[in-house]
């Protein structure tokens, strides 16, 4: 599988960590002790469960490259938290905009099914705890728009 060889290692490496990114940024948007636990579950599982059901080489080239050092990245997305809170979240969105430019150098379906999968595992994330008695908060919603949008989906 030559998918990986369209990427530049700085590209590969943002594909990478796009997932948690997006899971960071949704469970900052409105956190919750309580919740923390069932959102941080959903960061952990919810790639593997999304990206069978993708049905994308792309999905599953990256959701392989993610398992084998997936503690390493969500760390880092937990450290770049951590060092910039009030910019963590501009620089998930440009992360977003920049895979979806990187994206242009698969077919079309693949590129689709790599945005979808990124928003599935966000969503996942915002619906794992209920704040305010709510799935999904306001907050979380404003972030997933702008996620979506950053990815070029709309709707």
């Amino acid at each position: 599988m030559g998918m990986k060889e369209n990427f530049t290692p700085e590209e590969w490496e943002n594909l990478l960590n796009l997932p948690y990114a997006v899971s960071m940024t949704i469970m900052v948007a409105a956190p919750s002790v309580m919740g923390a636990w069932g959102e941080t579950k959903a960061m952990i599982q919810e790639p593997a469960h999304l990206a069978a059901e993708s049905g994308s080489a792309l999905v599953g080239l990256l959701l392989a490259g993610m398992q084998s050092k997936a503690k390493d990245l969500i760390k880092e997305q937990q450290n770049l938290w951590k060092h910039d809170q009030a910019g963590y979240r501009t620089k998930t969105l440009e992360a977003c905009r920049a895979a979806a430019a990187a994206l242009s150098k698969v077919p079309p379906e693949e590129a689709r099914a790599y945005k979808k999968w990124v928003l599935a595992i966000g969503l996942k994330v915002a619906g794992a705890a209920k704040e305010h008695g709510v799935a999904v908060s306001d907050p979380e919603k404003e972030a997933l728009e702008g996620i979506s949008a950053a990815l070029g989906i709309s709707g």
